[in-house]
Parts: structure tokens; sequence; C-alpha cells
């Protein structure tokens, strides 16, 4: 049986186990429509613990076609199981982390919106890059990845384009046992591999090249529109 499959197979019979547990947590019923939900959280003025900021990155790159903001998940380098090994104070604070990110890239629409020409939606890049076994070896980081995609997906619906690149066999093999779990808005995210010859044309179609990095197929010394590393969010016109 060839490695990847291997994978597949494994992975296939630890989420099945997973996913038992988190429908049970996170009812489809329970679940608002869009991110009705997130207004309950105090997301526009919270600041995380600088370490979470740094370590578990996201920015807004910058703005693509029809002034739609590009946003960049750097999923691939999120420790999530080494976090959760901390205890519940830091699972807690994760998570409104990631809610916080749902939450700026809702508001992040109004940026550049006009009321003659409203803009509705945003392009999303998740970067896998680094993501393998250590992300996986725990069955309460993958919980907690199940629990919260489920949200992410929900904002999907939010997306032009959805890109998840440098997707190794792991990160393939866990995305695509993802897809029909999460419905047909999971859908939206097309997913590539390690080779950027085959995704930066892709990713460019709707994104100037002086709004994301080089290593995306932008220009030299580009600098992102906003991070998570910076302390307050730019504020909605």
């Amino acid at each position: 049986m060839e490695a990847s499959n291997l994978v597949f197979l494994v992975l296939s019979v630890i989420l099945s186990l997973v996913i038992l547990e988190t429908q049970a947590q996170l009812p489809e019923e329970d679940v608002p429509s869009g991110l009705q939900h997130l207004l309950k959280w105090d997301l526009d003025t919270w600041k995380p613990p600088q370490e979470i900021a740094d370590d578990f990155p996201y920015y807004l790159s910058g703005f693509g076609e029809d002034n739609r903001p590009i946003w960049v998940l750097e999923f691939g380098k999120w420790d999530i199981p080494g976090m959760l090994a901390r205890g519940s104070k830091w699972e807690k604070i994760l998570d409104k982390h990631v809610d916080q990110w749902l939450w700026r890239m809702w508001k992040s629409l109004g940026l550049k919106s006009d009321p003659k020409d409203p803009v509705t939606e945003a392009l999303v890049i998740v970067d896998m890059e680094g993501y393998g076994f250590k992300q996986l070896n725990s069955s309460e980081a993958m919980a907690f990845v199940v629990r919260k995609m489920r949200l992410v997906t929900l904002t999907l619906r939010f997306a032009f384009e959805a890109y998840a690149i440098n997707t190794n066999f792991v990160g393939d093999a866990f995305l695509r046992i993802l897809r029909p779990i999460l419905g047909k808005d999971f859908e939206k995210l097309d997913i590539y591999g390690t080779n950027p010859a085959k995704w930066r044309p892709i990713v460019l179609r709707h994104i100037p090249r002086d709004q994301i990095r080089e290593s995306y197929g932008g220009k030299k010394n580009f600098k992102p529109f906003w991070t998570s590393s910076e302390n307050s969010f730019p504020e909605t016109p």
C-alpha cells in the first residue's frame, strides 16, 4: 500500500471517531446563519496574548479585484497540539483567536466598500506549508480543528475564491476527508499541492501582484496591509 493511501486510511479511521464527538458538541441546528453568533463576543476589542498572535498567524494581505480583501491563514505553522497541551485556558484563547479572525474577515468587507458598489466577498488563501503529523498527534487537537472548521466553512460563503496551497500528502488527505463531512460550502476551498507553478497562475487571476507576497507570485518588498501580530484592526470607514 502506498504511503499516501495508508495516511488517508489512518486519518479516516481517526477522524471518524473524532467527528462522532464533535457532532455532539456542535449540532448543525445550533449554528446561527452567517456570523451572527460572533456578535456575542468582544472580538472588536479583545487582544490575544502576543505569543498566540505570533505563533498562530493570519493576515490581511491587501485587496484584489473589486476591492475584495485578501486573507492569508498560515495554517501549516499552527502547533495546535502544543497549545492545547497547556490546558483549557489556552484552548479557550486559541478558540477565540480563530473566531476573531473570522470576525475580522467579515469586518474587512467594509474597509473599501462603497454604498454604490458594496464589497460582499473576500479572497482566502490557506497556506498549508509545514503541515504534518505533528498537528495530528492528539485526538483533542483533531477535535478542535474539526469543530473550528465547521465555523470556517460557514465563513466560506462570503469567499469569492478560496485556495489551500502548499498542501503535502498529509494535509491533502486531511482536507479530502473533511470535504464531504463539512458540506457544499467547504467545496469552495480548492486544494493545490506544493508546486507553485501549478497554483500561482490560478491565485494571480484575481489578486494583483503588488497585493501578495513574493513567494505567492507577488512583488519583492511586499508588506501586508495588516497582520495578526499588530494590536488593533483598522476601523471600517
